[in-house]
């Protein structure tokens, strides 16, 4: 085997020299994992060029042969604030003419020992059907929790009949007593209390199904959120979110959100989405869904709109088959101690 060198760091500590090459390997693994189109490569130069959230610390790993080619990279990343500061994910992906060389291992390695000593436990993800479940089975981790990919052809809707049933559906709602209104990207301060809206969103995110994982609950605070929203609008996000407010009370009692990239918009990807434990059972979940899909058949040019749920998230899955999600891929998350997994690469 040639010579190889592993260069890590910081996006700034990366070499400018290697990052177009770093990003076609990307585009590779997005095309590999999600069998479609990735985005343009413009795309990943922008939230390259963006930096790190506050939140977290990310370091990368290049491996690079004799020849200058960067042959695979590795990330990890973990929170060193909110929540979870012990815990860290990585993803590693060698291009598909250098592996079964053992460069995944070692790369892997060379991360793993990047991670500060705060974070005991690694989790990761993989894609069924491609050959990072061969790679993370050899390494024995536990498989915690199960993603479930779909993805509705936004071209086979009728729009009109999709405008019929939204509006019903939002009829529904308000003979319910709760009204849905519309937000675009960063606009919550004009339209709702924000501090409910992001105390409703905590909630939502901390009711989703975890499986097995072993996380902690999130600490969702507003300039969490603020910061979360800021960095996908200036990553070229358009984001989409519709929120249902019960108007006796006032309280913020669900949302659903979606986001469309100007660098691949044709597809649209689906954030969040939940109502509230004490508002269930009134049909606010697919009245939010139906707004969105009227919304994104009339004002974007999207043909697929994906999501993914959590296997065990029965009503989700139930609802997508109303909007005729197809599941494509299954994604898989595994974890180990940190301590553990560095043994099973010596």
């Amino acid at each position: 085997m040639n010579q190889l060198k592993f260069i890590a760091g910081t996006k700034e500590e990366i070499p400018a020299k290697y990052l177009d090459q770093l990003f076609v390997l990307m585009l590779a693994n997005y095309k590999e994992i999600l069998k479609d189109d990735p985005p343009e490569i413009e795309y990943y130069r922008k939230t390259w060029s963006l930096g790190v959230s506050s939140e977290q610390k990310l370091i990368y790993v290049l491996v690079i042969n004799q020849e200058e080619r960067v042959l695979g990279y590795s990330y990890g990343s973990w929170n060193i604030k909110y929540d979870n500061l012990d815990k860290g994910y990585f993803w590693v992906h060698i291009a598909k003419s250098e592996r079964r060389k053992g460069l995944g291992k070692r790369t892997l390695k060379e991360l793993i020992t990047k991670f500060p000593q705060q974070v005991t436990g690694l989790a990761t993800e993989v894609f069924t059907e491609t050959d990072g479940v061969l790679f993370i089975e050899s390494l024995k981790m536990k498989k915690n929790y199960e993603e479930v990919l779909s993805s509705t052809d936004l071209t086979k809707f009728d729009p009109e009949e999709v405008k019929k049933e939204s509006r019903k559906l939002k009829q529904q709602a308000l003979e319910k007593g709760y009204e849905i209104i519309y937000i675009d990207n960063m606009d919550h301060v004009f339209h709702l209390d924000f501090i409910k809206y992001v105390e409703m969103a905590q909630e939502i995110w901390n009711d989703m199904p975890l499986e097995e994982l072993t996380y902690e609950d999130e600490v969702l605070s507003v300039e969490r959120y603020q910061e979360m929203i800021q960095r996908k609008v200036l990553s070229g996000n358009h984001i989409m979110t519709f929120v249902a407010i019960h108007k006796e009370t006032n309280e913020q009692a669900g949302m659903t959100a979606t986001r469309i990239n100007e660098h691949h918009s044709e597809i649209a990807h689906q954030q969040d989405t939940g109502v509230v434990r004490s508002h269930r059972g009134n049909g606010l979940g697919l009245a939010l869904k139906y707004q969105m899909l009227e919304k994104l058949l009339i004002e974007t040019k999207a043909i697929k709109w994906q999501t993914g749920n959590a296997g065990s998230n029965e009503h989700m899955l139930r609802i997508n088959d109303i909007l005729n999600h197809e599941p494509f891929v299954n994604i898989p998350v595994y974890e180990m101690e940190k301590s553990k997994l560095l043994e099973k690469l010596d």
